[in-house]
């Protein structure tokens, strides 16, 4: 009993002896049981160690891992966030998309119906100035031959060729509101002829003298009133801004009806 019990007490001691830092030397001084003990204890340990170096090692493996994970999780959620931006985006440009194709057929469509329609127009103003009062005639032909010799040329776009022949109706505009003053030749005779809008038309010799109005029903020149050529004369003073605008008693024909032909 003595004997077992002794070798009980070194068993429980080598452990103890073991991670007290028992030195080598000492250690394989004991005696063989303690010695496989000892060796025991060290290969338990050294396993041990093994073990929690394996933990170690994936404890740094699942942080490294988990760190990964939550960083695609917050990447997806950055992607989703930009998908549905770009799904926006995406949406917004596809409708002005549409909206640029309707807006290009609607110009082609136009495009197609402003060349007959500037046609038309510059036909219009031709036989408008024909039928007009005598004045400017030089001028006003000349503008529309431009006209028409700009419809020819492929170089001008529609839009300018648009803006030019309403430049044209403005100015045809204007004529009716203002005074407008001309010298010309008129029976073999050189004149001062002064226009009031495009209601009426005047001539005055240079010597202030032998008045003439324009008979627009006859289509000819008449001899104007004598009483009349002093207004005449003021009139031709306001339209070259030597004199204050005033108002002037002058005969001018009055429009009745219309008839069928003038209103085509």
């Amino acid at each position: 009993m003595r004997r077992v019990k002794s070798w009980a007490v070194r068993a429980l001691i080598v452990p103890c002896l073991l991670g007290c830092g028992m030195p080598a030397a000492l250690a394989q001084t004991a005696p063989a049981p303690v010695q496989r003990a000892i060796a025991g204890v060290q290969q338990s340990q050294q396993r041990a160690v093994q073990s929690q170096q394996r933990v170690n090692a994936l404890d740094e493996q699942t942080r490294g891992m988990l760190e990964r994970y939550r960083a695609a999780v917050w990447q997806a959620q950055q992607l989703k966030v930009y998908v549905e931006q770009i799904g926006t985006l995406t949406d917004a440009q596809q409708a002005d998309r549409e909206t640029l194709q309707r807006q290009i057929d609607e110009m082609e469509r136009v495009d197609r119906e402003l060349l007959p329609l500037m046609l038309k127009m510059i036909d219009s103003l031709t036989r408008f100035v024909a039928l007009d009062l005598p004045f400017l005639s030089d001028e006003r032909n000349a503008r529309i031959a431009e006209l028409k010799h700009m419809m020819a040329d492929a170089e001008i776009g529609n839009a300018e060729k648009f803006k030019r022949i309403l430049d044209a109706y403005r100015i045809e505009v204007d004529y009716g509101h203002t005074l407008g003053i001309e010298r010309v030749e008129i029976e073999g005779r050189v004149m001062d002829q002064l226009r009031v809008g495009r209601t009426a038309l005047f001539a005055l010799g240079l010597d202030g003298k032998s008045g003439l109005r324009w008979d627009a029903a006859n289509q000819k020149w008449q001899a104007l009133p004598h009483r009349y050529q002093s207004e005449v004369q003021r009139g031709l003073r306001i339209a070259r801004e030597t004199a204050t605008a005033d108002l002037l008693r002058l005969p001018v024909p009055v429009a009745t009806r219309f008839s069928s032909g003038a209103d085509q």
